[in-house]
């Protein structure tokens, strides 16, 4: 008889983990491509940015380089020129090592 109260106890302990690993993000799950959709949104910290498409491809065995597109949603009026942005980061082993942007961004001081 304790050997089915032994099951059902490891079986529910199971279930009860897993339930708390599906509401926080493993940070091996995150694509590079998302890594360059937050560092866009940081370079440009005062607006509200909607991202939309995101890529990466590799371009040798150590390097990938991230395309980021996004569209200011904080931004009045139908200036779609100002209101659209893209951005690039290329990634060396996984560590950033390049950021620029390919459309839009902050005005240049």
């Amino acid at each position: 008889m304790r050997q089915p109260a032994a099951i059902l106890a490891v079986v529910a302990a199971g279930l009860l983990a897993g339930c708390s690993l599906s509401r926080r993000v493993v940070p091996d799950t995150v694509s590079l491509a998302d890594h360059c959709a937050e560092i866009m949104k940081a370079a440009m910290p005062f607006a509200d940015i909607d991202i939309g498409n995101r890529t990466s491809q590799s371009t040798d065995i150590r390097t990938i380089v991230a395309h980021v597109e996004g569209t200011r949603t904080d931004m009045a009026g139908n200036d779609q020129v100002g209101r659209d942005l893209a951005a690039e980061c290329t990634f060396e082993d996984s560590v950033l090592t390049g950021f620029r942007w390919t459309k839009g961004g902050p005005a240049a001081h």
